[in-house]
């Protein structure tokens, strides 16, 4: 059972600097510039070298083989070292890559290459967009986020979108057949409608479970297009549950943004935003800033990892391996709420550092200098190097 005070296993993993992480059946790899680290459930690791390519992602395709999304492309990588080269592109250092339904998506800066299990090219998309940022597929539908910079009366403006594309095995069409308004697009307003919403927005990870799509996005600002239903600026999908999801006297910070997405309509259920606020004696105080890095769902709750810049609700009275979270100084942050957004079942902040990757079986997460000592968690600034926490639950 999910536990943050009794996890199953606890460990600093002594990889530095890591990169990302990725799941493949009981096992964790992690990236950094040596290679692939193979973490079994216990806290052993094993090292795949692969210090030839700069990997900025990593997906397993199999239990012995993982796609690494490189600058320049895909590298394919066996656990028994072997490297083989699958595809090069103009070199962008914003790269992504995903297994999705037998099918590995590459994304590069605002183009997706989509290639099968046996790395045979398929497809490619080039958006229209300042950056896409996330990708997910499923069932003949390829979803895409990201945002669009864009200016209403010579002011600019980040606007979110999420496209829904039918990938039919050999081509993607522009937009699925769907009825209603906005077919096949939610957000991505033209920014001349945005008289009320000017807060910049972005659509930063997505994580499809079963009928629902679990979005991750950021706010910058105040009123925002994530205050509607995707389709229109009139119908409110916002829920408000208390000063921690209420974005009154936040100013400028960045927010988090948790929506879930009905597949079988294409609609935005619900939404919800998340923002650390300080203390103060009277209302609710200003809120600082939250921002997005991984998004999950087992289809019961919702897993948010983020980087949190200032106080938690009642942080004095949260424990992370049975201990008391030390002093405050913005850390990661690892928020666990359910799945209709009512209840806030978890929400600590262990130490200085960023979220990799947040499961309801996995947290990785990579440590900066000068953070509280996780192994002991005494609350003390500690000098330790640029490293990587792994913990099991």
């Amino acid at each position: 059972m999910f536990s943050y005070s009794t996890p199953a296993l606890a460990t600093y993993l002594n990889i530095s600097s890591p990169r990302a992480a990725c799941t493949n059946g009981s096992k964790v790899a992690v990236i950094n510039t040596e290679g692939v680290w193979e973490v079994e459930g216990n806290g052993t690791k094993k090292l795949i070298p692969n210090s030839n390519y700069d990997a900025r992602d990593i997906v397993a395709i199999d239990g012995k083989t993982y796609v690494l999304a490189v600058p320049t492309g895909l590298v394919k990588i066996k656990n028994d070292g072997t490297r083989q080269k699958i595809v090069s592109n103009t070199a962008n250092s914003k790269t992504r890559v995903k297994f999705l339904q037998d099918w590995i998506i590459y994304q590069s800066a605002n183009t997706l290459s989509i290639y099968d299990k046996n790395l045979n090219f398929k497809a490619k998309q080039s958006y229209g967009v300042t950056e896409v940022m996330d990708f997910e597929y499923k069932n003949g539908y390829l979803y895409t986020s990201g945002y669009q910079q864009q200016k209403r009366l010579g002011i600019p403006v980040q606007i979110a979108f999420l496209y829904r594309m039918v990938f039919d095995g050999a081509k993607i069409f522009a937009l699925a057949n769907l009825a209603g308004n906005n077919q096949g697009k939610l957000w991505g307003y033209n920014s001349a409608d945005l008289a009320h919403d000017m807060a910049d927005t972005r659509l930063n990870r997505l994580h499809i479970f079963e009928d629902k799509l679990y979005v991750l996005g950021s706010v910058y600002g105040g009123n925002s297009i994530y205050r509607w239903n995707g389709k229109d600026l009139l119908t409110k999908t916002l829920i408000t549950t208390d000063s921690y999801t209420n974005a009154a006297q936040t100013r400028d910070e960045t927010k988090v943004y948790i929506g879930t997405i009905n597949l079988t309509n294409f609609s935005v259920e619900r939404g919800q935003l998340s923002v650390p606020r300080r203390p103060t004696t009277a209302g609710m105080g200003d809120g600082s800033s939250n921002f997005p890095k991984t998004i999950y769902s087992d289809g019961s709750k919702i897993f948010v990892g983020s980087s949190a810049a200032y106080a938690i609700a009642n942080r004095d009275n949260q424990t992370f391996m049975g201990k008391p979270i030390s002093p405050y100084r913005g850390d990661a942050s690892l928020l666990v709420v359910s799945k209709n957004l009512m209840t806030r079942h978890a929400w600590v902040t262990p130490g200085n550092g960023e979220v990799l990757l947040f499961t309801d079986k996995f947290a990785v997460i990579k440590t900066d200098n000068k953070i509280n000592d996780l192994a002991t968690n005494v609350g003390t600034a500690q000098k330790l190097p640029t490293n990587t926490y792994f913990v099991k639950f």
